[in-house]
């Protein structure tokens, strides 16, 4: 069972109805799309519960409001120049993942225009499961922030790692996607639904190498290492289904 589908289906409407985005404030970089998703779920109907900063993901989205159904991340770069603001985005202290706590989540990326306190048009819109972003479910899951103390000369400072990762935007992944609303799923999903037209496949293949862990120095002139292990995945191919609205 999957909401995405109604959920991109409204979305895709108020997009092509103009509805935009309103910023909180001149100075709101996180919560304008964020709201304009929660009013698209709740005009249906669906009951859904929206988590603390730095929680993945930003949304719940369940039958009962209770049970977890499907998780939903909320990002958005600005559109400008003819271009997105940049190649990829920013993930907070959290490994993004298309699972966690044993539910599919979805990443609702936007592109927009317009700046400051100003309404901002939906340019693209991308629902799509975050395994296309990456299917390391349990890398994911195990995702850990360590302090490390006694650090300064007098040994009483603390290093809060706190990690910031960085991943492909969908349309970098998807760039025929611009300018336009699609929902993407796992090709095993065998998605048919009357209000969608398969427009293409996207295949993501698995690297050979996994990045085990890193090790990096204080004294500001060595660089860091990285341990890399053979992947017993390597090469295997994650096939999606790319949908638009008829």
């Amino acid at each position: 069972m999957t909401h995405s589908i109604e959920i991109f289906v409204a979305a895709q409407q108020a997009v092509a109805a103009g509805t935009p985005m309103i910023p909180r404030s001149a100075n709101d970089k996180e919560y304008f799309p964020q709201d304009w998703f929660a009013d698209r779920v709740s005009a249906l109907g669906l009951p859904f519960a929206a988590q603390g900063r730095n929680s993945y993901p930003d949304f719940w989205v369940g039958d009962d409001g209770s049970a977890r159904v499907e998780g939903f991340e909320i990002k958005s770069l600005a559109f400008s120049n003819g271009r997105p603001a940049r190649r990829d985005y920013d993930s907070n202290s959290t490994i993004p993942s298309g699972r966690k706590d044993g539910c599919d989540v979805f990443l609702v990326f936007f592109l927009y225009t317009g700046s400051r306190g100003d309404p901002r048009p939906v340019h693209s819109l991308s629902i799509a499961h975050a395994d296309l972003i990456n299917s390391d479910h349990a890398v994911a899951a195990a995702h850990i922030n360590e302090g490390i103390d006694g650090f300064g000369s007098y040994g009483d400072g603390f290093i809060r790692d706190r990690k910031m990762y960085r991943f492909p935007q969908p349309y970098t992944i998807d760039p025929s996607g611009l300018g336009r609303c699609r929902l993407i799923v796992p090709a095993a999903w065998a998605v048919a639904d009357t209000r969608l037209a398969q427009v293409g496949t996207i295949d993501r293949k698995i690297v050979d190498e996994a990045l085990k862990s890193y090790e990096i120095h204080l004294d500001g002139s060595t660089g860091a290492t990285a341990k890399r292990a053979e992947r017993p995945d390597a090469g295997q191919v994650c096939r999606f289904d790319v949908f638009e609205g008829r």
